[in-house]
């Protein structure tokens, strides 16, 4: 009886509404007695559930607060100062909290109606619901009803993380002005807060600063904690780049280069803190001081990880060249840092001519058909890479560009029409059509044991990020992994190459994954418990329609101002104002639901 039961649920989950009858159907099903396949179909089928029961939780609360037996229906139009009161009450929660709550299901249910159907019906569950709200909360009703319609159809395929990049693109493409104006309003508020923990240490918080700036200084920092650490400081690498910070910002530590500070906080390393963990291996095999590089005319800066090593931060822009050009103004994105307004990008680009610069070459459909090595910049980018690289210590991994386009737009540029870039439009048309993918031209090349250059180049333009379906890690920063080992015969070829984060190579090699590459970009993971996942190929051009023919309005005000007060403040993220009625636009924050 429990077996039949139990053997209609995955069926059941594809056909069955959420609602009464699934949920009778899953009560029926206790995990602890189903086989390790059937857990994960549980699982799934009671996230639907929930999401569904939360659906109804938010329209509840919102009716409850609607609520007033004096008007005609039993209903108010619209929410006032005390409509939470009573629900203070009920939930025992603060009128923060219940405002927070109110003001997002009033959005999903009344401002965006496919945001409330797919959540009622379990398509997407309430972190999701929460992301969309709270992430166009400062926009106009028009331009987020627009925003959350576009991103709805992928936005249960997408990590919160990723989501909330999507929705920044979508916003900034939509409305470019807007983007620009709320970047600049936000940087002129930039400002530094201290604050002490309950444990009487010190945060200190640099906020709203420049995003070229701010990154640059993170690397710089991070670059100089890995070389600590690498000289032999025997401390965490997070509390190497804390001392690394502190003594940059010492007076004491005023003039002196990078050297003397990394040799100073060496010495001075507690040997009360908790050691450094040993840096994993690379799995199945150790990589050598430096691989061999394909000459682009340019410094690499970052030599290989023996054995593994920390892992570097990296700057790497992926912009598209149209962007660059000045005849679109899409976003870019930067890995780890999220969405860059077009007017930064074209900006930051200018910075980073000493940078390895890519071209990312398109199909129809966004996906890369060929990856290529631009040795010239633009004339009038003040950045050239020096004569001699010896001349110039390497602090860090070597920042990408990554420019994409697509191969009919490319065919349409006429060089001469763009002026300061007219030799490197040349040099991408004429490298495009003598591309060929990097494959091994000899038995001996596809036994070889690490990919050459150029390979390696176009798998990390292939697959974008670590193909294990939910992660989000650069390809850049990713092992480069043979789908069938090499050990046992798989060539070092682009259809049996892929892009793996350390943490999910160890996985496939140590917890039971399997995984084949069925078509090259194309992958397919075998759970342990029978269940496979599939990673498609993704695009580097992501879909932005163009921007919107109305005028959206929507707000540029900074969430926080500076000021002229004291460096001092008990809290540098303060929350909303609790008094302020509860409504439909709010700030990011922790989830209401």
């Amino acid at each position: 009886m429990f077996e039949h039961v139990f053997a209609s649920l995955p069926e059941g989950v594809a056909t069955t509404p959420p609602g009464a009858a699934l949920g009778a159907l899953l009560e029926q099903v206790d995990p602890r007695t189903v086989s390790p396949h059937d857990t994960v179909v549980l699982v799934r089928a009671w996230r639907r559930q929930l999401s569904h029961h939360e659906a109804r939780f938010a329209l509840a609360a919102r009716e409850a607060a609607l609520a007033d037996p004096d008007r005609p229906g039993g209903r108010r139009e619209g929410m006032g100062e005390f409509s939470a009161d009573e629900l203070r009450v009920v939930l025992h929660e603060s009128r923060t909290r219940v405002g927070k709550l109110l003001g997002q299901a009033d959005t999903a249910i009344a401002a965006i109606p496919p945001l409330w159907a797919a959540w009622d019906a379990g398509r997407i569950d309430t972190d999701r619901v929460r992301i969309c709200v709270t992430w166009t909360s400062s926009l106009s009703a028009e331009h987020a009803a627009r925003v959350v319609r576009e991103v709805l159809p992928e936005a249960p395929r997408l990590t919160l993380s990723g989501l909330i990049d999507r929705i920044q693109q979508l916003a900034s493409g939509l409305d470019p002005g807007w983007a620009a104006r709320l970047y600049d309003n936000a940087r002129r508020q930039r400002r530094v807060r201290t604050r002490r923990t309950e444990a009487g240490t010190l945060n200190l918080s640099a906020l709203d600063l420049p995003l070229d700036a701010g990154c640059r200084s993170a690397a710089h920092i991070d670059a100089m904690a890995v070389r600590a650490k690498a000289l032999g400081h025997p401390g965490l690498i997070d509390t190497i780049r804390t001392d690394i910070l502190l003594a940059l910002l010492s007076p004491r530590g005023a003039g002196h280069d990078d050297d003397t500070v990394i040799a100073a906080v060496i010495a001075a390393a507690d040997p009360a803190d908790p050691p450094g963990r040993r840096s994993p291996q690379h799995v199945g095999r150790t990589r050598p001081a430096r691989e061999p590089a394909e000459d682009d005319g340019e410094p690499d800066g970052e030599p290989a990880r023996p054995g593994g090593g920390p892992r570097r931060s990296r700057i790497e822009l992926r912009v598209g060249l149209l962007t660059l050009l000045g005849l679109d103004e899409k976003p870019a994105t930067m890995p780890g840092y999220g969405v860059v307004h077009s007017v930064l990008a074209r900006q930051f680009a200018r910075q980073l001519c000493s940078a390895q610069w890519r071209v990312a070459v398109t199909d129809d459909q966004g996906l890369p058909v060929a990856a290529l090595l631009l040795r010239r910049r633009p004339r009038g980018y003040a950045t050239t890479p020096p004569e001699d690289p010896s001349d110039t210590p390497v602090i860090g991994p070597r920042p990408i560009v990554e420019l994409h386009i697509d191969e009919t737009a490319l065919d349409r540029l006429r060089p001469a029409e763009h002026p300061g870039w007219t030799e490197v439009i040349e040099e991408l048309q004429a490298q495009y059509a003598a591309w060929r993918p990097p494959e091994p031209e000899s038995a001996t090349e596809a036994a070889r044991r690490l990919p050459p250059e150029a390979l390696t180049r176009w798998i990390q333009v292939r697959d974008r990020t670590c193909v294990f379906p939910p992660c989000r890690a650069s390809s850049v920063a990713a092992d480069i992994d043979h789908t069938r080992a090499a050990t046992t015969g798989g060539p070092t070829a682009g259809a049996n190459l892929g892009a793996l984060c350390r943490h999910d190579h160890r996985l496939k090699h140590e917890a039971g994954w399997h995984l084949d590459q069925t078509a090259p970009g194309t992958f397919t993971w075998t759970s342990p418990t029978g269940h496979t996942y599939r990673q498609h190929p993704q695009a580097a051009a992501p879909d932005i329609p163009p921007p919107a023919t109305f005028r959206p309005r929507s707000s540029t005000t900074p969430t926080e101002l500076a000021s002229d007060e004291p460096l001092w403040t008990n809290d540098p993220y303060p929350d909303t104002d609790p008094a302020s009625p509860p409504g439909r636009h709010g700030r990011p924050d922790d989830p209401p639901f």
